[in-house]
């Protein structure tokens, strides 16, 4: 996969961000290439990190889509991560439209989200 399809799905990504509390979560152009690469059929860089079984996201969702998911899950889970320290990371699960997801977060950055194998 040539990683100008990326960049080129983000070329006017500007990124979003989730306040809870005092914290605030950052979705970062980084990050959503990050979701992209490793779980988007589109996108998928076939970068196989010790992973049991590979998830993707369903091949229709755009960019803002994925972010529309992170954010539901985001705010699914509002009180565990506005208990997140802002150095640590930390996993939480959602249902959006009727798939479970994983988010991931870590310094103040939302940095996964994929889809649970079913």
């Amino acid at each position: 996969m040539p990683k100008s399809k990326v960049t080129n799905a983000l070329k006017n990504y500007k990124g979003t961000s989730y306040s809870v509390g005092s914290k605030k979560y950052y979705l970062t152009k980084t990050d959503m290439n990050h979701m992209l690469e490793r779980h988007h059929p589109k996108y998928w860089t076939d970068s196989k990190k010790s992973v049991k079984k590979q998830t993707f996201f369903d091949s229709r969702l755009s960019v803002k889509d994925i972010e529309r998911i992170a954010i539901s899950v985001a705010k699914q889970n509002r009180q565990t991560l506005s208990k997140v320290s802002s150095n640590s990371s930390k996993q939480v699960k959602g249902k959006v439209d009727g798939v479970e997801y994983v988010l991931g977060v870590e310094r103040g950055h939302i940095r996964q989200l994929y889809p649970v194998a079913k």
